[in-house]
């Protein structure tokens, strides 16, 4: 969703028809001249941990973006500012570095021996045309940062301990190391892995490969770890070189004892050359034995999917709390420490941010008119000033019922990313809408996203009118799909949900293709259980008062190509919405190329306020558990109510003509499912 940036060339080209110009300045011949790219730390990645006086080799990889060669005898690299870890003022290139040449260039250097947070500042000097070094004005400076700690630095290595974790996939237990191109996912040990940014990392790392279906994944159970405070789970992650149609979610989950799986921390990565530190705070599981999961899972298609973790560690600092941050001495404000996606620094600014990724609403989320949806976009703030009693606000476009502004719901320190949500409504007619925000500071200053600060993000939906509802409808549920609440074992889902979300989701189709191969006309709900064993989504409708004559109608099968779908329908319900939950049909649904039509007689219920719900189990694995309900509606072929008295349910309703009926034992309770 972030706009693609050409900044670079465009300066560039900028910069030299300045240079050719009258009156051209001698700052504008030096950019031209000499520019240098960040495009990544070959080794010690941002937040590395070292301690106390530990000697390590500092290696960054630059490119050459001006127009002048950088000879061994014209340029150098140079110390300018912050902690200099005992690195020299100045070094020599190993090489010349043409224009469009990169080269890695290699510093020694010693960690300080007291605990903190440090930052060194570096540059390149040129005797013919001075200082320079990367960003838009080629006046920026690149850096290494590391944390101090008194102890080791390393509490826990899931490389080194990859063979005690429990390993599985979509296709079950796996065995480690696994077998390279095996169909149902592998996990290996590689001593030296090639980013996908082509750096070759010094240190060791996992590469994770789901199971060859679609959404598959592939997990590793580790053995329960005693978290202590100032604990950090450290990794760099990115696909593989190479493996150029990956493109997958990283997730660490989590469990304590016996108790329910959870998500700490997740990612989706495609294949674009960057890779990203993940440096997570454990310290909301201090004092407490944890089992964590690396998990990797397809986005689609599984093909490609090869996920590098490297060096995921847990970073141990001393003394039990978090080291305090050493503020290096520089003249001026320091630049904030964050590469941008293109492998450049933001300029320097107060009030900056970066996309991160759109937790809720994907670009492109279909639905009908009139629909209440929450957004919610992952924004970092790449500032340098914290964002205290800062504002979200509208800029243009299709605003969707949205507030003018919304205040940010905490502080967000520099560095640290914040998840924004805000209720929008789709408009009443057909189309594609989008609407840009901004971010305001607390002196009403606005600001954004991009290379300056100044772009907008957005929110983009399509509107689509359903089909011309069915004669006697008296309630759609597709109509109506987000003002039900979803659960899965995962906890309350967004809706629409994501596609591909191990969580679980539901999202509106238009035009599916059913399993028997028939494109359908018909507003469609696909629904997609928790990807884990046996499990379920369900959504809770508001309440219905049923009346005499309702019937509960839908077409049911799997969505095309989902061959390995084998789920449970059910329709359930709860009286008042107060009431257990109870179940009045179920019906076992295979991918063996058929759909049925259910037509379920409510009378029973006739006169009462129900909560219907719309529940899918798994039966087993869940991957492949693509489930749809098509023009699920209540029907009443008569418009006159007539409330009748309640009869005493003592059978459930039969459920269409199969050979196996039989609702599974493993029923989500009330404890689950709210």
């Amino acid at each position: 969703m972030k706009p693609v940036s050409r900044f670079i060339s465009v300066l560039l080209l900028l910069a030299m028809l300045v240079g050719f110009a009258p009156g051209g300045t001698t700052s504008a011949n030096a950019a031209a001249c000499y520019w240098a790219q960040f495009i990544a730390d070959v080794t010690v990645p941002d937040g590395t941990t070292f301690a106390p006086g530990a000697t390590f080799k500092k290696t960054w990889r630059l490119k050459n973006i001006g127009t002048c060669a950088w000879t061994t005898s014209d340029v150098s690299l140079v110390f300018e500012s912050g902690e200099k870890m005992g690195a020299p003022a100045s070094i020599a290139l190993p090489t010349t570095v043409n224009p469009g040449q990169t080269v890695d260039i290699t510093v020694d250097m010693t960690a300080p021996s007291a605990a903190g947070h440090y930052f060194g500042y570096y540059k390149f000097k040129s005797n013919a045309g001075g200082s320079f070094g990367i960003g838009s004005t080629a006046n920026k400076s690149f850096w290494v940062e590391i944390r101090v700690s008194s102890s080791s630095g390393t509490g826990y290595d899931f490389t080194a301990n990859a063979a005690s974790a429990a390993w599985s996939s979509g296709a079950g237990a796996l065995s480690f190391p696994g077998t390279d191109g095996s169909a149902n996912g592998f996990g290996l040990k590689l001593d030296n892995p090639k980013l996908e940014n082509n750096v070759t990392s010094a240190n060791a790392g996992l590469l994770l490969v789901p199971n060859n279906v679609s959404n598959g994944y592939v997990q590793a159970i580790y053995p329960a770890f005693k978290v202590q405070k100032g604990d950090r789970f450290q990794s760099t992650i990115g696909c593989e070189y190479g493996a150029t149609t990956c493109y997958v979610t990283y997730r660490l989950d989590y469990q304590i004892g016996t108790g329910a799986i959870k998500t700490f921390w997740t990612f989706r990565e495609k294949y674009e050359g960057w890779t990203y530190n993940v440096n997570l705070n454990l310290d909301a599981l201090a004092g407490q034995d944890v089992k964590f999961i690396l998990v990797t899972s397809a986005y689609g298609s599984p093909t490609g999917d090869r996920s590098l973790w490297v060096n995921p560690i847990i970073s141990r600092p001393g003394g039990g709390t978090t080291p305090p941050t050493v503020t290096p001495t520089v003249t001026g404000t320091p630049p904030t420490p964050t590469p941008t996606k293109t492998g450049t620094v933001q300029p320097n600014a107060c009030d900056r941010a970066q996309f991160i990724a759109d937790v809720t609403v994907p670009d492109g989320t279909s639905f009908a008119p009139g629909i209440g949806f929450n957004k919610t976009w992952r924004l970092k703030n790449i500032g340098t000033c914290t964002w205290t009693n800062y504002s979200l606000m509208f800029d243009s476009g299709e605003k969707m019922g949205g507030p003018d502004s919304a205040l940010i719901p905490t502080s967000v320190a520099p560095g640290q990313t914040v998840d924004i949500t805000i209720p929008l409504t789709s408009p009443t007619t057909a189309g594609t809408y989008r609407g840009y925000w901004k971010l305001k500071s607390n002196t009403g200053v606005p600001f954004g996203i991009g290379t300056g600060g100044t772009k907008s993000f957005w929110v983009e939906i399509k509107v689509v009118t359903p089909a011309t509802p069915i004669a006697g409808t008296s309630y759609d549920f597709a109509a109506n799909v987000c003002a039900a609440k979803w659960y899965t074992g995962a906890g309350e889902q967004p809706c629409p949900g994501t596609e591909g979300d191990a969580k679980g989701f539901v999202r509106i189709l238009t035009g599916p293709k059913l399993e028997n191969g028939a494109t359908e006309s018909r507003t469609t709900l696909l629904t997609f259980p928790q990807n884990v064993n046996n499990g379920y989504i369900q959504g809770i409708y508001p309440i219905y008062n049923v009346k005499s004559g309702d019937k509960f109608r839908a077409t049911i099968g799997c969505e095309n190509g989902a061959t390995s779908c084998y789920v449970v329908y059910r329709l359930d319900y709860s009286l008042d919405g107060i009431s257990s939950i109870q179940t009045y049909w179920a019906f076992v649904e295979k991918y063996e190329g058929q759909v049925y039509n259910a037509d379920i007689d409510l009378s029973s219920l006739a006169g009462k306020n129900v909560k219907f719900i719309l529940t899918i189990l798994s039966t087993g694995p869940a991957t492949g558990d693509r489930a749809l309900w098509v023009a699920p509606i209540i029907f009443n072929p008569s418009a006159v109510v007539s409330p009748t008295a309640t009869p005493t349910i003592t059978n459930t309703p039969p459920a269409p003509t199969e050979t196996n009926t039989q609702a599974p034992s493993a029923t989500p309770t009330a404890t689950t499912a709210p």
